[in-house]
């Protein structure tokens, strides 16, 4: 059993003690991936296999002091193609993570999600991101994939925060289906009930992975005990939600970002998640810190075998 996982430098300590993962990145020849690809490797938390434009990426490492002997790299001019390259470097299972250099999103999934040699399962692929606040960890999805999930894509959403949430040690993650109010109102609030149908399903055994699931609920009865309390919410989640699954992408994206860039005092890591992998799709506008810890995220879900 893990214990005391509440914060990313215990993630990176639980990392650090087990197997090293090997890292293909698609389009490498980006300064800000490298200078975090380079301290992981540092660390010894993983190895990487660079897949890109050779001249571009020699340029990075010169100009950052990066010793490019200490990688395998791949030269492939096309990022189109540097994507299909890495995404076969995992398939073949020549690598256990994959990440997203200078390409497109769309490109990269594009290269995922192909039937041949591609990483696709049954599941969604979708962003899944880990806040550390006040001390605690909290799982948070979705926030940059699905723009409007239905309650299937939820479930899949459900099940993958589930897997990460069991992969940062705990058991029985409990997951708050965040709306504006904690009753179901029909009419007013369709999404309400789409939350109750939810933690029905999950209660009939419909949605695996074996979390505790509730909704409708709103963010504050989610992670604070007091509002709990003061509003006599008599459901599972008292305050101690784990997980938060969000109506939609454009809430997702606001509650995050507006956390990130308003408050000093949280910390985040993202990973894509419903792949036969986890997927470092850090955003050109994340600084080191992020993307390091998304590595160490995705590193840990990898060794801890929730995806198998």
């Amino acid at each position: 059993m893990i214990s005391n996982i509440n914060s990313f430098s215990s993630l990176e300590k639980l990392v650090l003690g087990g197997n090293k993962q090997t890292v293909a990145v698609a389009a490498a020849q980006s300064e800000e991936v490298m200078l975090a690809i380079e301290y992981a490797r540092s660390k010894r938390i993983i190895d990487a296999t660079l897949v890109g434009d050779l001249n571009l990426i020699n340029e990075v490492c010169e100009k950052n002091n990066i010793n490019l002997n200490n990688y395998k790299v791949i030269d492939v001019k096309d990022t189109i193609e540097a994507a299909t390259v890495s995404v076969e470097l995992v398939h073949e299972g020549k690598a256990q993570l994959l990440m997203k250099g200078l390409v497109e999103t769309s490109d990269f999934l594009r290269a995922v999600l192909n039937k041949d040699k591609g990483l696709k399962t049954d599941n969604r692929i979708c962003s899944v991101v880990l806040l550390e606040a006040k001390n605690k960890l909290i799982v948070l999805a979705d926030v940059g994939t699905n723009i409007a999930p239905d309650i299937y894509a939820k479930a899949s959403i459900i099940e993958s925060c589930t897997q990460v949430a069991k992969a940062i040690g705990v058991e029985a993650p409990k997951v708050a289906v965040l709306c504006a109010h904690e009753k179901v109102q029909v009419e007013a609030m369709p999404i309400t009930a789409e939350a109750a149908l939810l933690s029905k399903m999950s209660e009939r055994g419909q949605i695996k992975g074996g979390a505790i699931v509730e909704g409708p609920i709103s963010m504050d009865i989610a992670v604070s005990v007091h509002a709990a309390k003061t509003k006599k919410f008599s459901g599972k989640i008292q305050g101690d939600a784990n997980v938060l699954i969000v109506p939609n992408l454009e809430a997702g994206n606001i509650l995050i970002k507006g956390l990130m860039y308003i408050s000093n005092d949280v910390r985040v890591a993202g990973v894509g998640m419903g792949a036969k992998v986890p997927l470092i799709l850090t955003s050109r506008g994340d600084d080191h810190d992020t993307k390091y810890f998304s590595i160490v995220l995705s590193a840990l879900i990898s060794q801890s075998g929730q995806m198998q």
